[in-house]
């Protein structure tokens, strides 16, 4: 016998919208360097390092969730090429984060297994900051207008 699951029951208490999709992504990105600092603490530098860069990702999504480039149907498949095309300081960012995709891939594929520890706390740090700024974007201006 079929089950039938009303959609105001099944989706109740989740966030929707773009608002929604942010919220989602930002999470992830805090649970995901939440990770990285554990990673880290117990020595597991290689871990740290594709938390951090996945919580890099999530952080992106999360901004051009937020912005008008969300809509559009033909984006690149780079998230960091994505994240380029929102504004010039996102372009900044992205060049940021690139700079650590070579490293991340190398370690994934085993071309590397050991990562300098100061290279990981450099990226967590550059994620948090990151992160930050996308999380709080949006205070300071609310107030002014």
């Amino acid at each position: 016998m079929a089950t039938v699951i009303s959609a105001t029951t099944k989706f109740a208490g989740r966030p929707s919208g773009a608002a929604g999709r942010k919220q989602s992504y930002l999470n992830s990105a805090y649970h995901l360097m939440n990770d990285a600092r554990n990673h880290i603490f117990h020595g597991k530098v290689d871990a740290a390092v594709e938390s951090a860069y996945q919580a890099a990702l999530r952080c992106a999504g999360a901004r051009v969730a937020d912005s008008p480039l969300a809509k559009r149907k033909r984006l690149p498949s780079s998230a960091w090429d994505r994240l380029a095309m929102v504004g010039v300081a996102e372009k900044e960012w992205a060049d940021k984060f690139r700079g650590y995709s070579r490293m991340r891939s190398r370690l994934l594929s085993g071309l590397t297994v050991d990562v300098d520890a100061a290279k990981a706390r450099e990226l967590m740090a550059l994620t948090a900051a990151f992160i930050d700024e996308v999380d709080h974007a949006g205070g300071a201006a609310d107030f002014a207008a």
